[in-house]
């Protein structure tokens, strides 16, 4: 980190306080805040007046300060003060805040808009969908942290919404958003609200939403691309919910697991469970298509986007498994894995940059929805249940023994791009060494037991993101495949948003 310095503030001025003759110098303050200031070769009178005038922060004093323009001594006496911690910053933000509440609302309400349309073509077909998400976003979440008892809309508790994908993954991202970003939980109240007001239409239990811009002021605190992230992921799981692609593609039948496992025997029975997923899913677009491209297309270059944004926030999700009181090996494995996967983001930003992207457009760029999804569902297991992200994680870092040609293609392909190849074959390298399609299992080594419900939760949590990580592979397919000249996800200018 830098060093603090007094020309960071945007609008400082001295505390308001007393200024005195002292016997040898200056006095200001009153009673025991009373600090003497010493000084030679400036005159009392002199130091008197530039203390007045820095209890002013309109005074051009602070002008001059910043454009270098005042005599050594007075930067010094500021500088002293500062350290003292009697220098402050009087620019509230209020300004910038209000400007960003009014960008944040104006943005809840064009993707509000954007699901109106959708949604008011077949409305009969999305109010029961409309009304579950109202719910989920409005019930009570107290136990939100306690042990999960059953993988939510997988039983037959869920009705007519049971083995829903699209509403699972409103699900993880609605448990992550309460957990470390609440703003955004109101951000989708507002887009719901404004789609029930374009319809015309609304459950019994919704009420209007006028919020004030002073509740958007908390919006504003959120990054600008992560509002548009969630905004845009949102929209895009409400969308599909009720149509076939908003279904489950994979199951299991996790009720046989009635009776306690160690987890080397919860990690055998994930690599079976996954395993036979993958022959019944079969091939998808996104393999399709990279096995017919044999120049660095948009697609290509999509895949290493996304995969930037996934390493970019990786070790977050680690965050929740670090802080807890778990066994000493295991907590020594967790903590290797955040220092072997630390910095990797920098490989996929250079890879990126190699193959002709500017890398601000990389930074600014909205991640896709099932990247989002991806990213927040595997935070939430890892908050939630420990079992299930070590049964989870084999479906990043790979099964066993197993290899992918599609990606091994494309690698093969960037390899032998201009300038990109050294990067690839460093990061595929790095992975190679490090063992990391062990890491389940690794895990799991130190896990001595497992109750029946444990189990359940958690290989259908690794069913999930093994159907997440195919889904969001399908995504960059859709989404860049079509493409002939780059273009990035997201709703600003010379951007677009993934749809249906």
């Amino acid at each position: 980190m830098e060093r603090w310095d007094i020309d960071r503030y945007r609008r400082p001025a001295l505390v308001p306080c007393e200024v005195s003759a002292g016997i040898e110098g200056l006095t200001i303050g009153v009673g025991d805040d009373a600090i003497d200031l010493s000084f030679e070769g400036v005159a009392r009178d002199e130091v008197a007046e530039v203390v007045t005038q820095l209890m002013r922060p309109a005074s051009d004093i602070w002008v001059r300060l910043g454009e270098g323009a005042c005599p050594a001594w007075i930067r010094t006496l500021t500088v002293q003060l500062d350290a003292l911690s009697l220098i402050e910053e009087t620019d509230s933000g209020i300004d910038s805040i209000t400007s960003d509440a009014q960008r944040a609302m104006a943005l809840c309400d064009e993707v509000g808009q954007r699901l109106a349309v959708v949604v008011g073509r077949r409305l009969a077909m999305y109010q029961d969908v409309l009304s579950v998400v109202h719910q989920m976003l409005t019930a009570d979440t107290h136990d939100r942290d306690a042990m999960p008892s059953a993988f939510p809309f997988s039983d037959e508790g869920s009705g007519k919404f049971a083995g829903n994908f699209a509403l699972q993954s409103l699900h993880f991202q609605l448990a992550y958003a309460r957990h470390n970003a609440p703003e955004i939980v109101f951000a989708w109240q507002r887009v719901l609200a404004d789609v029930f007001q374009h319809v015309g239409w609304h459950p019994a239990t919704a009420v209007s939403d006028d919020a004030p811009l002073e509740r958007f002021r908390s919006v504003a605190s959120l990054d600008p691309v992560d509002l548009e992230m969630y905004l845009l992921s949102f929209a895009h799981f409400v969308e599909i919910a009720p149509l076939r692609v908003g279904r489950r593609m994979t199951s299991a039948d996790t009720e046989r697991f009635t009776e306690p496992c160690s987890g080397l025997a919860l990690a055998a029975r994930a690599e079976r469970l996954l395993l036979n997923a993958l022959e019944q899913l079969g091939s998808n677009a996104y393999a399709a298509a990279a096995l017919e491209s044999h120049d660095i297309t948009p697609l290509v270059k999509g895949l290493y986007i996304e995969q930037y944004h996934v390493t970019d926030r990786f070790v977050e999700i680690l965050g929740p498994l670090l802080s807890r009181r778990l066994k000493r090996n295991l907590r020594a494995r967790l903590f290797q894995y955040f220092q072997e996967e630390y910095g990797h983001e920098a490989f996929e930003l250079a890879t990126c940059v190699a193959l002709g992207m500017n890398e601000a457009e990389v930074r600014a760029s909205v991640p896709l929805p099932l990247t989002a999804l991806y990213i927040d569902a595997y935070t939430v297991l890892a908050h939630r249940l420990p079992t299930a992200f070590f049964t989870s994680i084999m479906v990043t870092e790979g099964l066993r023994d197993q290899h992918s040609p599609v990606h091994e293609h494309i690698a093969a392909l960037v390899e032998s791009a201009l300038h990109a190849g050294d990067i690839v074959a460093k990061h595929g390298e790095t992975n190679d060494e490090l063992n990391h399609p062990s890491l389940s299992r690794l895990f799991l080594a130190d896990v001595p037991h497992v109750s029946a419900a444990e189990q359940r939760y958690s290989l259908e949590s690794a069913l999930f993101m093994l159907e997440v990580n195919m889904r969001q592979l399908e995504s960059v397919a859709f989404f860049y495949g079509e493409q002939t000249r780059l273009q990035f996800h997201g709703l600003r200018e010379g951007r677009r948003p993934l749809e249906i």
